[in-house]
């Protein structure tokens, strides 16, 4: 099944709108590769984990034998992009979402996307999934299916042994909303296998807890429950680098090599930059406590987060 697609800026009321999400590298821009029939040319897959896409990018399918022109894919940036900081990537999804919800469309399913190949949920793609889970909320979870990609790349006991944790531990409360879990298998054929069950089971009109909370609740971007985790994921971060700077000058003082000293020197530095965007992201995502207690007596969403397992 071969379509063409072409970029799109404006949404009409019956588009049928899907998003990618995931880690970057996870293979969201591969399985639009295999939708469109571009296999193997790579045209918006991006090379080894560097990420291809920096910003949300809808795309229309055409020529579907059932649906037309109807199904509209959303392709995002992972919150480990390598071009933007985790703040600017949510500030960028959330824009496109609002502004879509403003418009009276909603998603009709999110494909979140995993790499089977990973062999613990840690780092990045944990700190993916607790956020995404903040951005979806209970009730839209039911228009979620879990994607594990990669499948061959492990052994089939291997992969079944990493989905069975995955199922069990970390997207369990999301399979408890009905979310679904699925695997792609890097064909034209299992991608749209994926889109189209998205579409059967869509259930209409259900809003992102994030957009819930912008639109119908006017709050800021940084007030919603998805800032907030990012906040708290920045925090321990802001940590671990201030750790690593601490480590980086007790070693470098005791080195004799001038060269070993030069090279701990270049770290440093690299370290204490990101430590200082990290701390300007944590300013800018703070609350202040008179706004946190207007925040917890104020009316609340309908919906609740998704609470993911800590690591």
């Amino acid at each position: 099944m071969t379509q063409t697609y072409e970029p799109i800026q404006k949404l009409k009321p019956d588009d049928i709108v899907i998003a990618l999400m995931g880690p970057t590298g996870s293979g969201k821009s591969n399985i639009i590769d295999k939708l469109t029939g571009a296999i193997g040319d790579g045209e918006l897959a991006g090379r080894g984990l560097k990420s291809y896409t920096t910003k949300p990018n809808a795309l229309r399918i055409n020529g579907h034998h059932i649906y037309g022109d109807q199904i509209v894919l959303l392709d995002t940036p992972g919150f480990d992009d390598t071009t933007r900081t985790d703040i600017q990537i949510l500030e960028m999804i959330s824009e496109w979402l609002v502004n879509a919800y403003k418009e009276k469309v909603t998603l009709a399913g999110i494909v979140y996307l995993h790499r089977i190949t990973d062999n613990r949920m840690s780092g990045a793609p944990h700190r993916n999934l607790r956020l995404f889970g903040k951005l979806c909320g209970e009730k839209a979870a039911a228009n979620v299916v879990l994607v594990t990609t990669m499948w061959d790349k492990v052994k089939g006991d291997v992969g079944k042994m990493r989905e069975d944790d995955l199922t069990e531990h970390y997207w369990n409360k999301m399979i408890e909303n009905h979310a679904r879990s699925d695997r792609f298998y890097n064909t034209s054929d299992s991608a749209w296998a994926i889109i189209e069950s998205v579409i059967v089971r869509r259930i209409e009109g259900v809003p992102l807890l994030l957009q819930e909370e912008m639109v119908d609740y006017h709050r800021e971007l940084k007030e919603t429950s998805a800032a907030q985790q990012l906040y708290t994921q920045l925090q321990v971060l802001l940590i671990r680098k201030k750790d690593t700077i601490r480590q980086l000058a007790e070693q470098a003082k005791e080195q004799d090599d001038p060269k070993a000293i030069a090279a701990y020197q270049e770290e440093l530095v690299k370290v204490q930059k990101e430590f200082e965007i990290t701390f300007g992201a944590v300013n800018n995502l703070q609350l202040s406590f008179f706004r946190k207690i207007l925040l917890f007596f104020g009316k609340k969403p309908t919906t609740k987060a998704l609470k993911i397992q800590s690591q």
